[in-house]
């Protein structure tokens, strides 16, 4: 079973994403040149074939599809088909709003046919050898499924931002293990699904949210979660059992990390060439609206709404079946609002991008 059924839907997360276009649009460039890179046409290929993974809403992934297309037709006229994936429980009528406003395609190239999947990015969304060019944009970063380990100190598997302690918030080095263990068989997973997918010369555009030698992108944002839930339960409105069994599934990777099951698996050795590998600490948008106005309340606003974008559906999966979810789903949020408002130095948020760009052998 997935651990998240995805983003917040009704349009709340293409309100709330300009912070992950950001971290995406940063390398949109390799793109340009992957494409000129592709093999040539062959003379039984009927259309180029793209698939974004974890397209949520569409928003961006349609943004960048546009791209893509018009770097191709400058390749060749051949007709382009393009899918959209995510989980069957996303917002896919959201999408299809976005891929078809006032009913007509927003994508007006011609000869381009659009097609949504539901399906998990760690198994096979497509036939074999199908797939030109592949990209997924800070969606693999959650765990596939949930391993069975405890994490009663934090709610994220990753070390507490030394810049935001608190009292009894605590991990040990041997307490990650089963995670990072998970972490890369989750990547293992997806990226023998798309060799499978890829033809020959194809290209696999992998970006996701990580962290470097200084900063992770989980830092700030899962803080101010925890901060908000460990109030609750000293306020008695939540049981600390709920936190101490609540866990974020994401994993914040390194460059390293990334790329460790190509450098380190045979057969995916054998079936992807790295072409380029990076981490970048993008532009904020709400930081960089900040940094110019100081206002705090309006700065707070942005930050919880794009933190709420993709934590909510966790978050209100996870509540006790007792509680008000909706009002009490609510008040937590309000609650991190109040918390960035007064303390935006504890809650400093930079968003690491990692990406890299592989070619199918």
């Amino acid at each position: 079973m997935p651990t998240t059924t995805g983003m917040k839907g009704g349009g709340y997360y293409d309100a709330n994403s300009r912070e992950q276009r950001s971290a995406s649009q940063a390398f949109l460039p390799w793109l340009e040149t992957a494409v000129a890179e592709l093999p040539e046409p062959s003379p039984h290929q009927q259309s180029w074939n793209l698939l974004d993974i974890g397209s949520s809403e569409g928003a961006n992934a349609i943004s960048t599809t546009e791209q893509l297309i018009t770097w191709l037709r400058k390749r060749s006229e051949l007709p382009v088909w393009a899918f959209f994936d995510d989980l069957p429980t996303n917002d896919f009528n959201q999408m299809f709003l976005n891929l078809f406003p006032a009913g007509k395609p927003v994508i007006t190239a011609n000869d381009i046919y659009t097609a949504a999947i539901g399906g998990s990015a760690f198994e096979r969304l497509v036939p074999p050898a199908s797939l030109h060019i592949a990209t997924t944009f800070n969606a693999i970063g959650f765990f596939e499924t949930r391993p069975a380990a405890s994490l009663p100190g934090f709610i994220l598997p990753m070390l507490p931002n030394l810049r935001a302690p608190r009292d009894g918030v605590q991990v040990s080095e041997d307490e990650l293990i089963p995670f990072q263990k998970q972490a890369h068989q989750d990547l293992c997973h997806f990226y023998r699904a798309r060799a499978a997918e890829l033809v020959p010369g194809g290209k696999l555009l992998v970006q996701i949210f990580g962290r470097n030698e200084t900063h992770s992108t989980g830092h700030g944002i899962i803080d101010v979660l925890s901060d908000a839930l460990l109030d609750f339960v000293e306020a008695d409105l939540l049981p600390r059992s709920f936190y101490e069994e609540f866990l974020f599934p994401a994993s914040y990777r390194n460059t390293a990390e990334l790329i460790a099951p190509i450098e380190n698996e045979p057969d995916l050795t054998a079936a992807f060439r790295v072409d380029q590998l990076d981490a970048r600490d993008v532009p904020v948008p709400f930081n960089d609206v900040f940094a110019e106005n100081e206002d705090r309340a309006a700065w707070a606003k942005s930050y919880t709404g794009f933190l709420r974008a993709f934590t909510e559906p966790v978050l209100a999966a996870a509540l006790p079946e007792y509680l008000p979810q909706e009002n009490t789903v609510d008040k937590i949020y309000q609650r991190i609002d109040r918390l960035l408002q007064d303390h935006p130095d504890r809650y400093e948020f930079h968003f690491i991008s990692i990406a890299t760009l592989l070619t199918r052998l």
